[in-house]
C-alpha cells in the first residue's frame, strides 16, 4: 500500500536530531508546473533518483513539457524539453515511469469523460527518455502484437479509439536479470475476457506470454496480480471467480503460481485457499534463498476474503523452490497475552481492533507485524478512530519475541502511516508516520502540534524517535523515501512560490 499525505504547518525544526542535507529548489529548476513526479529504483530496489515532469506553454493542439532528472543525492543529471500533443475532448496523465539502464520508460494514459459513465479509457502509450543523450522519443503504442509510433489526428483521436473492446496497458520492467516491457489486456466492462499478459525485451521482441484465464466466462474466470518478483522467478496470485444466478462473483480458489522469469514457464502452483480451506488470509510475500515466505493475518474462511472482525492472529508459510510447504505456523491472540491484553478476535481496550498496517519479512526469515488500534465510530460522522500502533516481532521459529506499543494521539480518517524501507541488507526496516495532536473538531491538516515518527526494527528490537514539527507559515509537505539513512522532504506553498526538496540524515 502507498499513500501520500498533504499536511500543513510545516517548516521542519530538526536542529539537534536530523542533520542538514542537500536542497533543490524545484520552482527554479524548470519553467511551468510539475504534473508528474516519480521516485525511481534500480534493479536491486535501491533508490536511483527522482523524475519530475513540468508542463509549460500550450496551445490548442500541443503543450511544451520538460523532464528533469535528479540523482539520489538531488544533483541535477539531465533535462530536456519535449512536445506533448493535445487531442480534442481527450485528457491524459502519466501513470508510470521505470528506470532501464540509462533510459526511463515514461507511460501515459489517454481517456475521455462522459456525463453518464464517468472516465472512459482510450489507450496507453510510452516514451523513452535517454538520460545519457538528453533526448525524449516520440510516443509508442502497442498494436497487432508489436510496438508502433502513436500518430493521431487532433479531432479524430477519440472516435478512433472509443469503441475498442479492450486496451493494451504498457509497463516498463527491470529486475536486473530481465528488462523490457509487459503488456496487460484490459477489458473495462468485461474482465472475464482478459486472458494473458506478454513480456517483451528492451528491443521490443516478444519473449513469452502467460495465459492465466484461457477459457473464462462471465460466471467462471480468473484474475491475477503480482505478489513478488525476484531475479529469477515471478510469483503470481491467481484468483478464480465464480457466480451463479443473481449472485455477485466471489473468489472460490486462490493460488500462487511461480514462473521462470526468462522463459515464462510455470515452475509450480500452490493452492493457497479454496472452499475446503479453514482460513482466509491477507498475503505479503518475499523470496529469501529461493524460498517463498508468505505472511499476514487470518480469519475463518469466507469466499469474500479476510475479515477484520474475526481476526484470529498471524501466520507464516514457507514454500521451497518446488512449491512444497516446508513450514506452516499460526499464532492465536492468546499467544500474546503475556505482552498485551487482547481477546481471541484481536480486540484490545475499548473494543479497538488491531488493523493490519504493514508486514515486514527480514532476510533471516523473522517477521514483524505492524498494526494500529482501530475502531469505527458512528457518532463521529461515520469516521474511523485510530490510536496507538502495536508492533509484534516474531522469532525465526515464529514464537513471540517482543511486542511494542508505539504511543500516538487519537486520529480520525487516517492512521497517518507514511511509508517504510528495508535497510541494512534487509536485516532491518524503518517506517515513518505522523502523530498529530488535535481536538475532535479541529481540521486534520491544520494541527499546531505535529510530530514525525521515525522507527527502526532490527532483530526484534525497536528504536523509536519523534521529531517535533513547527512553522510560522503554512506549508504543504510530502515526505518520501530516500537513499538509505535519509528521508526526502518536499515542502511547498503555491502562494509563496515556495517549492523545495531536501535530504535529511537520520540517526539510526
Amino acid at each position: 500500500m502507498k499513500a501520500r499525505l498533504k499536511l500543513t504547518t510545516l517548516i521542519l525544526f530538526l536542529s539537534t536530531i536530523i542533520a542538514y542535507g542537500q536542497i533543490q529548489d524545484l520552482s527554479n529548476m524548470a519553467a511551468g508546473k510539475i504534473v508528474y513526479h516519480k521516485t525511481l529504483f534500480d534493479s536491486n530496489e535501491k533508490i536511483y533518483g527522482y523524475l519530475y515532469i513540468y508542463e509549460q506553454d500550450k496551445n490548442e493542439q500541443a503543450k511544451t513539457m520538460e523532464y528533469v532528472f535528479l540523482d539520489k543525492n538531488l544533483n541535477k543529471v539531465s533535462n530536456k524539453e519535449f512536445e506533448s500533443k493535445i487531442y480534442e475532448k481527450v485528457k491524459s496523465f502519466f501513470y508510470s515511469a521505470t528506470l532501464m539502464g540509462d533510459y526511463i520508460i515514461l507511460n501515459k494514459y489517454y481517456y475521455y469523460n462522459s456525463f453518464f459513465s464517468g472516465s472512459n479509457p482510450l489507450l496507453s502509450t510510452f516514451q523513452i527518455i535517454s538520460l545519457k543523450e538528453n533526448t525524449v522519443s516520440p510516443e509508442y503504442k502497442f498494436e497487432n502484437d508489436s510496438f508502433v509510433e502513436f500518430v493521431a489526428q487532433f479531432d479524430k483521436m477519440k472516435s478512433d479509439y472509443k469503441n475498442q473492446e479492450f486496451r493494451d496497458i504498457i509497463y516498463g520492467f527491470n529486475n536486473g536479470t530481465f528488462k523490457g516491457f509487459y503488456i496487460i489486456q484490459d477489458y473495462p466492462k468485461k474482465s472475464w475476457l482478459e486472458k494473458s499478459f506478454t513480456f517483451f525485451n528492451e528491443n521490443h521482441e516478444k519473449i513469452w506470454n502467460f495465459e492465466y484465464n484461457p477459457s473464462g466466462t462471465k460466471d467462471d474466470y480468473n484474475t491475477f496480480g503480482f505478489i513478488e518478483v525476484s531475479k529469477t522467478t515471478m510469483y503470481l496470485a491467481i484468483s478464480n471467480w465464480h457466480s451463479g444466478f443473481d449472485i455477485s462473483p466471489s473468489i472460490v480458489e486462490y493460488k500462487i503460481v511461480a514462473l521462470d522469469m526468462l522463459t515464462g514457464k510455470k515452475k509450480y502452483e500452490f493452492v493457497f485457499e479454496n472452499k475446503k480451506s479453514e482460513y482466509s488470509h491477507t498475503v505479503t510475500a518475499k523470496e529469501i534463498n529461493n524460498k517463498l515466505y508468505l505472511t499476514g493475518n487470518y480469519s475463518a474462511y469466507k469466499s469474500t476474503d479476510f475479515s477484520l472482525d474475526q481476526n484470529l492472529g498471524f501466520y507464516k508459510i514457507v514454500l521451497d523452490e518446488n512449491g512444497n510447504k516446508i513450514e506452516s505456523s499460526y499464532t492465536k491472540w492468546e499467544d500474546f497475552s503475556p505482552y498485551i491484553k487482547v481477546d481471541k478476535r484481536g480486540r484490545v481496550e475499548s473494543n479497538y481492533r488491531l488493523r493490519p498496517v504493514k508486514y515486514f519479512i527480514f532476510n533471516d526469515g523473522t517477521v514483524s507485524f505492524l498494526s494500529i488500534k482501530y475502531k469505527y465510530d458512528p457518532y463521529w460522522t461515520g469516521a474511523s478512530k485510530m490510536t496507538d500502533f502495536v508492533l509484534f516481532n516474531m522469532k525465526t521459529d515464529f514464537k513471540v519475541d517482543t511486542v511494542n506499543i508505539i504511543k500516538k494521539e487519537l486520529s480520525y480518517y487516517s492512521s497517518e502511516y507514511l511509508f517504510s524501507q528495508y535497510v541494512k541488507n534487509d536485516s532491518a526496516a524503518v517506517f515513518f508516520y505522523y502523530d498529530i495532536k488535535k481536538d475532535p473538531g479541529e481540521s486534520q491538516y491544520d494541527s499546531k502540534n505535529m510530530m514525525l515518527g521515525i522507527n527502526m526494527i532490527q532483530k526484534g528490537r525497536l528504536t523509536e524517535e519523534k521529531i517535533p514539527l513547527s512553522a510560522k507559515k503554512k506549508y504543504y509537505i510530502v515526505p518520501s523515501p530516500a537513499k538509505e539513512g535519509y528521508i526526502m522532504l518536499h515542502e511547498y506553498n503555491e502562494k509563496d512560490k515556495y517549492n523545495k526538496i531536501r535530504l535529511e540524515k537520520l540517526n539510526y
